[in-house]
């Protein structure tokens, strides 16, 4: 499958390394340069055991690369996986701008796609973001509707630095949270050879799961 990932930091570059070594074609997209060329050039932008061999076989072998392009990523993937950052702010809450962002940027490429694209949110992020940030962004930027003209679900991960990729291959569980079953699928299909529970489950209760974990 053709996916891009949104976010070449902890979770994105685990995530697009990962994948790629299941055999998905991946394209990383940062805004950063320093990201996006150390990923072209097989070396990974985090620190982490394993990830570097991964995106040095993975790019060695056309399966991953990195672009700051958004538009470009999602006309060349049925899937856009979110993996941007959610900083704290000095209240506690969570910044949801960098997710507002990319939602904008995905939705107007999806905007002109007349495939099903499926977006899917890895980001950290407060029950209720997906209701009240995510589904209004994607629907206005591109003119769309959700569960309709394309797929929007909600995959949360349960990685910890240090074990990351063990973690990634052997999760406690894996939670889909999706409003339509058509995305539920396809999102399935990412994971399928993942041991341990999948979970599909509606966007609020996957957002809850893992903010109560």
């Amino acid at each position: 499958m053709n996916l891009s990932v949104f976010g070449l930091g902890y979770v994105g570059v685990v995530s697009a390394a990962c994948l790629a070594k299941d055999g998905h074609i991946v394209i990383g997209v940062d805004p950063n340069a320093t990201k996006v060329d150390l990923i072209n050039e097989g070396h990974s932008p985090i620190i982490e055991a394993e990830v570097e061999g991964l995106i040095a076989q993975a790019v060695g072998d056309s399966r991953l690369r990195a672009i700051a392009d958004a538009a470009s990523a999602v006309a060349q993937s049925e899937i856009s996986l979110i993996c941007v950052g959610t900083p704290s702010q000095p209240n506690g809450s969570l910044d949801l701008c960098y997710v507002r962002s990319v939602c904008n940027e995905i939705g107007a490429a999806i905007a002109s796609e007349s495939r099903y694209h499926v977006v899917v949110m890895r980001s950290t992020m407060l029950p209720g973001s997906m209701r009240d940030v995510v589904l209004p962004a994607l629907q206005e930027a591109s003119g769309k509707t959700a569960g309709r003209d394309f797929g929007v679900a909600i995959n949360p991960e349960f990685l910890r630095e240090g074990t990351a990729v063990q973690d990634y291959r052997n999760p406690p569980k894996t939670v889909i949270g999706c409003a339509d079953a058509r995305t539920g699928e396809i999102v399935q299909s990412l994971f399928k050879g993942l041991p341990g529970p999948m979970i599909t489950t509606d966007l609020a209760t996957a957002e809850m799961v893992k903010y109560v974990d």
